[in-house]
């Protein structure tokens, strides 16, 4: 078996870990929870303003333009009339709006799957289910945080959103008086609606529930396996004003006087009589407990305030968020900024109900658990994105939620029996992406003192998916339906492209660098021999590297290299993940001094990244080339690197709706953009510690939560021109840092990082 070469030197960038044993860690208190103080940054400036939802909203970003609060549950947003399968709810090049959902995911790619549950949709006359979608305008169109607002223009009524974490206000003003109506779907989802039930009650409610596959695929491959991707949603709805007529729908059938239905295809409706530019209200509770939850959820998080308070409390929290990170740029980068600052804090989402408890359904079955009001965050669809950036990017604006972070983590696996790949509300573990990506998660919380979890959990749930499999994985598509690592991975030290023809090779390459971060916290604790041998695997990313080649390159299982073999290829069975050989080829961020000698030195090393880059292999719409830039530095021509990071911001990312490259992935892409515009990455995610690139923003001030870190702020600042700011003139707190990296330790005590000419 192969050590990894960079292993000593790993451990010693990790030794300014222990400095951080007491910031915010200690072990799991076993009294009563209680919520973290409350943090405030101070001045509170509207960054709010500086934010555009719709950025992200045309081409592949697939955000949602809808209103939430950080991390929320309920996240209500347009649904336009999309043609064909998707998993995007609204499309900037879309006419029409179908009506508004209540459960939304940010930014994910794929289709034929996803949530977009509950969906609501007002228009004037009586409701005529053939024409229940409206056109409309973007030039009567606004989104903001925490306010939404469109003017449907065949419905001739104007739609406002405002949203609390579980709980929503819709207010409506019609054009015209005269009738009106009100459309409630519980059949409409991105993925599959399997049942439903609509109640309408008394003169001004209506509630009910929906049954949906959430991943039609996975569910019809694992059904035998009872392991399917089910998901429950409850909601409840008051109206300001009492309606006058109202009906039910199945199936399409429209039954006027009815008061309850049930199917697959399950919807009701309410008609009453409106005054033109009177509004209506609408409040919404949404629960995956009952519809009676749905109601307390109603109840706590909106209570009796007015449209106007709800959308200023929710403005208040975001800025809240967003003003832990203050920046001096150009008008276009500051927009660019705190939108990214935006979406890198939708997801996770916090799942617990008003009640304190949370559905969590690792095991395959619905289970309400009391967890004392400690948040269960879920939802971070996908953790192969998300663990790259926007984990390691929390752990520096948002510490206070990293622990929970990783405890959800655990307590889907101690009710499953597995960490999850890719965690969602509903049954099952969703199999989508390859790895086990909650490696790098928990490693970089504890490896940064974020320790309120059970370390003893945490090593279980990881050398179990660091040792076993499924019994139900799937020979030709392991990579997608396993949970740990393949048999063969053991025994062979590398993936034959039997396993999973699509993504063996990249696998291979994963797995060694999630062994890696085991081995690291192995050591941690204490775990020699678990750790030496963990660091070892740590090196089998050589047992996927062609000599002749030059390339990582897919190999079968007696060892022989696939044919044909083209590194440029991005062909399905190329054997890598939504990438080629060429990309993956510079996936080992646990050894990059060990991946500079294979590939032939230093100077060899460079000329390589150079033909990467001028040959256009490298994509920042996809998360595996997401690091490489940075590769430069390590290779000691950082500012080769910043010059093509400092491209990429300008030339990649824009304040249009087309604005991101790519899907955002659950805020991914996003926080990308907010650490390469302040030139700090995590290469290594998992590894205490950042590589530097020129910062894109003039200044940036990072406010610290004192509860968690002792130094109050960190300060990036850049003299003159970003082109000709140098690694080398760098200083730390006005002394030469005199190297391209700096740990996070040094960052949290208080740090001023300065770039000179």
């Amino acid at each position: 078996m192969l050590r990894a070469k960079g292993s000593t030197l790993r451990r010693l960038r990790l030794a300014g870990a222990l400095l951080l044993a007491s910031c915010g860690g200690g072990e799991v208190s076993e009294v009563g929870y209680t919520p973290p103080p409350p943090f405030v940054p101070s001045p509170l400036e509207d960054l709010a303003a500086h934010v555009d939802p719709m950025i992200g909203t045309a081409g592949q970003g697939n955000v949602i333009p809808g209103v939430l609060v950080p991390h929320g549950m309920l996240r209500v947003s347009p649904n336009t009339l999309n043609e064909g399968a998707s998993i995007d709810p609204y499309r900037y090049e879309a006419d029409r709006i179908a009506g508004f959902t209540h459960t939304n995911l940010e930014g994910p790619g794929g289709s034929g799957n996803g949530y977009s549950q509950i969906l609501l949709m007002p228009g004037a006359g009586a409701f005529d289910p053939e024409n229940s979608s409206s056109a409309f305008s973007h030039d009567r169109e606004q989104a903001e945080p925490g306010y939404y607002r469109v003017h449907l223009d065949d419905a001739r009524v104007d739609v406002e959103l405002a949203a609390g974490a579980r709980a929503a206000i819709h207010r409506y003003t019609f054009d015209e008086a005269g009738p009106a109506h009100l459309l409630f779907d519980v059949g409409h989802s991105q993925g599959r609606s399997l049942a439903g039930d609509v109640r309408v009650v008394g003169d001004d409610v209506v509630e009910g529930h929906g049954q949906y596959d959430v991943h039609p695929v996975v569910s019809f491959v694992l059904r035998r396996a009872g392991s399917t991707a089910i998901s429950d949603v409850y909601f409840y709805a008051k109206l300001s004003q009492p309606f006058t007529r109202f009906g039910t729908l199945s199936d399409g059938v429209v039954s006027e006087g009815s008061r309850e239905t049930q199917g697959a295809k399950s919807g009701a409706y309410v008609e009453l009589d409106v005054e033109a530019g009177a509004a209506l209200e609408l409040r919404i509770g949404i629960s995956l407990i009952s519809t009676r939850q749905a109601r307390a959820n109603l109840e706590a998080d909106v209570g009796d305030a007015s449209f106007e308070e709800l959308r200023a409390s929710t403005r208040q929290l975001w800025n809240e968020k967003l003003n832990r990170i203050r920046i001096d740029a150009d008008d276009d980068v500051t927009t660019m900024f705190y939108t990214a600052l935006y979406h890198s804090m939708f997801q996770p989402a916090n799942y617990t109900e008003a009640n304190g408890r949370a559905v969590v359904s690792a095991s395959g079955e619905h289970r309400e658990i009391d967890l004392g009001g400690r948040p269960f965050y879920t939802d971070d669809w996908c953790m192969w994105d998300t663990y790259r950036t926007l984990h390691p990017l929390g752990t520096l604006i948002e510490p206070e939620i990293r622990s929970d972070v990783v405890r959800s983590m655990l307590l889907i696996y101690e009710e499953g029996g597995w960490l999850p790949k890719c965690s969602w509300n509903a049954t099952g573990y969703s199999r989508v992406m390859t790895g086990n990506d909650a490696i790098p998660i928990i490693v970089d919380a504890w490896q940064k003192g974020l320790r309120d979890f059970d370390a003893d959990v945490a090593m279980d749930a990881m050398r179990k998916a660091s040792f076993e499999d499924v019994p139900e994985n799937i020979e030709g598509l392991c990579g997608y339906f396993g949970l740990g690592v393949p048999p063969e991975y053991l025994e062979l030290g590398f993936v034959g492209d039997e396993c999973d023809t699509t993504q063996a090779a990249s696998m291979t390459l994963e797995y060694a660098y999630q062994d890696s971060l085991v081995g690291d916290m192995a050591a941690d604790l204490g775990m020699s021999e678990l750790a030496d041998e963990m660091h070892a695997r740590g090196g089998w990313y050589r047992n996927q590297f062609d000599t002749e080649s030059g390339f990582m390159r897919p190999r079968l299982r007696d060892g022989s290299w696939k044919t044909p073999f083209d590194p440029a290829s991005n062909d399905d069975f190329n054997g890598f993940v939504e990438a080629n050989a060429w990309i993956f080829t510079f996936f080992v961020p646990q050894d990059v001094p060990g991946l500079i000698e294979l590939l032939g030195g230093r100077d060899a090393f460079v000329t390589r990244l150079d033909e990467f880059f001028d040959g256009g292999f490298f994509d920042v719409s996809n998360e595996p080339s997401f690091h490489i830039p940075w590769l430069y530095a390590l290779a000691g021509e950082g500012d080769r690197g910043s010059a093509r990071i400092l491209a990429t911001l300008a030339d990649s990312f824009d304040t249009g709706p087309g604005g991101l490259p790519g899907n955002d992935d659950s805020g991914a892409t996003s926080a990308w953009y907010v650490l390469a515009a302040m030139g700090i990455y995590p290469v290594d995610a998992g590894v205490p510690d950042y590589t530097l690139s020129t910062p894109l923003v003039r200044r940036a001030e990072i406010e610290l939560n004192p509860a968690y870190y002792s130094g109050g702020s960190i300060v990036i600042e850049r003299s003159g021109a970003a082109a000709d700011a140098r690694i080398a003139d760098v200083r730390l707190n006005d002394a030469p840092l005199g190297r391209v990296t700096i740990t996070h330790a040094e960052l949290v005590q208080g740090a001023t990082l300065s770039w000179g000419m």
